[in-house]
C-alpha cells in the first residue's frame, strides 16, 4: 500500500494567522516506500503558541509572540527574551487547528534523565525550556503523527547595553604620531577631521566608509593659526575660526577667505545656511550670525550664556514648528562657570528650554539615537528617537561617567541605566566628537525558515531592512567616539564604536 506525506503551507506561519484564518495551501507529496501512511498537516497542525503569565519570570510573559513553521516543525519566539530570564519552568498554552488524540512534550538533554509530559491531560504542568523539547502531536485517527521542536530563544547579552567594542577601537587619522588637538564632523555621510599635529602643521582627513578606517589624508595649511575645535559645516563648506577671532570660510577646507567677522565664539551653523556666533560690540556681547540675514537680528547675550566648550550644536525638526530649533548642552560662561542648561536657538531668539537639565557640563558630546522602552502592557519594546549626552567635565571638576538622555529634545534629562554606561576602559574625556552612521550589516534565514514579509506583522520600528530570498539585510547605526581631552591635557588619539545591542539583532519580520 502507498503512503504520501502531505504538508500545508511550506514557509513559515505566524501562530496570530493560524488563529485568525486556519491553514490551506496545495499539498505537496513524496513517496519513500510502499509502507508509507499519510499524513496531513492540518490534521496535527498547532494553531497557536503562547507561554502562561508568571511575573516571577518576567512581565507581559503571556504576550510573548511565538511563530509556527509547519514546514520545518519549530515554534520559536523570534523576539528573543531579555539576558537572564528564566525559562526552565515555564507552562506552555498550546491549541490546534483540529481534535488531536496525543500530545506529549519530551524534554531531553542536560544533567537529568527524559522527561515526558502528556499536555492533554497536564496542561498546567511547566517545562524547562533550557534543555531540548519536542511536541509530539498525533491525530484524531490516531495515523497522523507529527514532531514540533519548542524553543524559547532568550538573548545572551543585554540587548539595552550599548557595546564599545575593543575590536572597534582605532587611531584617529592624523599623519604623525602623538597629534595636539582635532575636530571631527559628518555632513552627507562623509566624516571630515582637523588634526593639529605634534610639529605644528595641520592634516585634514575624510572618508566615506569610516567602518573601514579608510581615511584620505593630506597636509593642509593656513595662513592665520586657526582654533581647531571652532571647526564647522554647512551646505556650503566650511566655517572656522582664527585664535585671533577672525571668521574664515572655505568651500574645500583647503583655501580659506577671511569673512571681514572677528567673534568671540562660533557656535555652529543653523539651517544650514549660516553660522552663529558671539562677538563683542564695544563691550557688550552679542548674538550675530553670518552671512548677514535680515530675518535675524544681533541680540544682546545672556550673562549666564556658555560661551565655550559646549557640545556640539544639533538641530531638531518637528511638525509642530515651522523654522527648526538648534541646541547645544552645557559650556562654560564667560565668568568659569559651567552650565547645566540646555541653551536652544529658533530662527529668531535663543533661551533655555529644559525643565530638568543635565548636572552642570563642559565639553560633553551630544548625538541622536535610537533607544528602545517597554510598552505597559507588553514585554515587546518600542524604538524612540533620544538625545544622548556622553563624557565632559562636571562642576566639581570630577570627568562625566555617566549617560544622559532625553525623549523630549532637550526639555527633560535623566540619568540612562547602567547598560547604557562606558565601559571601564575608555577614559574620561572632554570635548570628544559623537558621530552616528549607518552600517549594513546581514543574516542568513535559511537555518530556520524561510521570510515572507506578512502585512501587521510585527517589525522593529526604526530599523528598515530588505529580503531577498533567505538572506536579510538591515542598516544598523554606529556611534563613533573621536578624540577628547583627557585630564592630563593631552589629545585621547582613538576613536571608539559602539551599538546598542539589540540594533545587531535580526529584525523580527
Amino acid at each position: 500500500m502507498k503512503k504520501t506525506l502531505t504538508r500545508h503551507i511550506p514557509y513559515l506561519v505566524p501562530a496570530l494567522l493560524l488563529a485568525m484564518g486556519g491553514v490551506s495551501s496545495c499539498n505537496k507529496s513524496t513517496t519513500t516506500s510502499d509502507d508509507e501512511v499519510t499524513v496531513t498537516i492540518s490534521n496535527v497542525a498547532v494553531k497557536s503558541f503562547s507561554l502562561s503569565s508568571d511575573s516571577k519570570v518576567m512581565s507581559n510573559l503571556d504576550s510573548v509572540f511565538f511563530s509556527i513553521d509547519l514546514n520545518n516543525g519549530v515554534i520559536f519566539n523570534a523576539d528573543s527574551l531579555p539576558k537572564g530570564t528564566n525559562i526552565s519552568k515555564l507552562v506552555p498554552v498550546i491549541t490546534f487547528s483540529s481534535s488531536v488524540s496525543e500530545a506529549e512534550i519530551v524534554m531531553t538533554g542536560g544533567t537529568e534523565d527524559e522527561k515526558k509530559v502528556d499536555y492533554l491531560e497536564n496542561p498546567s504542568d511547566s517545562i524547562d525550556f533550557t534543555r531540548d523539547v519536542k511536541l509530539n502531536v498525533t491525530a484524531a485517527d490516531g495515523t497522523n503523527k507529527y514532531t514540533y521542536r519548542l524553543k524559547v530563544n532568550v538573548h545572551n547579552l543585554d540587548s539595552d547595553s550599548l557595546i564599545w567594542d575593543k575590536l572597534g577601537v582605532a587611531s584617529l587619522p592624523s599623519r604623525l604620531p602623538d597629534p595636539v588637538n582635532q575636530k571631527s564632523l559628518e555632513r552627507d555621510g562623509v566624516v571630515y577631521s582637523l588634526i593639529h599635529e605634534k610639529d605644528d602643521t595641520y592634516t585634514w582627513a575624510s572618508t566615506s566608509s569610516i567602518s573601514d578606517a579608510d581615511w584620505v589624508k593630506r597636509e593642509t595649511t593656513f595662513r592665520f593659526e586657526p582654533d581647531v575645535r571652532s571647526l564647522v559645516s554647512t551646505k556650503g563648506g566650511f566655517w572656522i575660526l582664527g585664535m585671533d577671532g577672525d571668521l574664515y570660510e572655505s568651500s574645500d577646507a583647503e583655501t580659506w577667505n577671511h569673512t571681514g567677522e572677528k567673534w568671540i565664539t562660533l557656535i555652529g551653523a543653523y539651517m544650514d545656511d549660516y553660522v552663529l556666533g558671539v562677538k563683542d560690540a564695544e563691550g557688550t556681547m552679542m548674538h550675530c550670525h553670518y552671512p548677514a540675514t535680515s530675518a535675524i537680528a544681533d541680540s544682546e547675550m545672556d550673562e549666564e550664556f556658555p560661551l565655550y566648550n559646549r557640545s556640539m550644536f544639533r538641530t531638531i525638526e518637528t511638525q509642530w514648528s515651522g523654522d527648526p530649533t538648534a541646541f547645544f548642552v552645557g559650556g562654560m560662561t564667560a565668568t568659569g562657570e559651567r552650565s547645566n542648561h540646555t541653551w536652544a536657538f529658533d530662527g529668531s531668539n535663543w533661551a533655555t528650554i529644559d525643565d530638568t537639565p543635565t548636572p552642570a557640563i563642559e565639553g560633553a558630546s551630544l548625538f541622536k539615537y535610537i533607544v528602545y522602552r517597554s510598552t505597559s502592557n507588553s514585554f515587546k519594546q518600542v524604538a524612540y528617537d533620544a538625545w544622548i549626552v556622553i563624557g565632559g567635565v562636571l562642576a566639581n571638576g570630577d570627568y562625566n561617567r555617566d549617560i544622559y538622555i532625553s525623549f523630549d529634545n532637550g526639555v527633560t534629562w535623566r540619568a540612562a541605566s547602567g547598560a547604557l554606561a562606558m565601559p571601564d576602559s575608555f577614559p574620561g574625556v572632554s570635548g570628544g566628537d559623537a558621530i552616528v552612521l549607518y552600517t549594513s550589516l546581514d543574516a542568513d534565514l535559511s537555518d530556520a525558515w524561510k521570510s515572507v514579509p506578512t502585512k501587521g506583522l510585527p517589525t522593529r520600528a526604526g530599523i528598515s531592512y530588505t529580503l531577498d530570498g533567505y538572506d536579510i539585510t538591515w542598516e544598523c547605526p554606529y556611534i563613533y567616539m573621536m578624540g577628547g581631552m583627557l585630564r592630563t591635557g593631552d589629545l585621547y588619539a582613538s576613536v571608539w564604536r559602539g551599538v546598542l545591542a539589540r540594533l545587531t539583532f535580526t529584525p523580527i519580520i
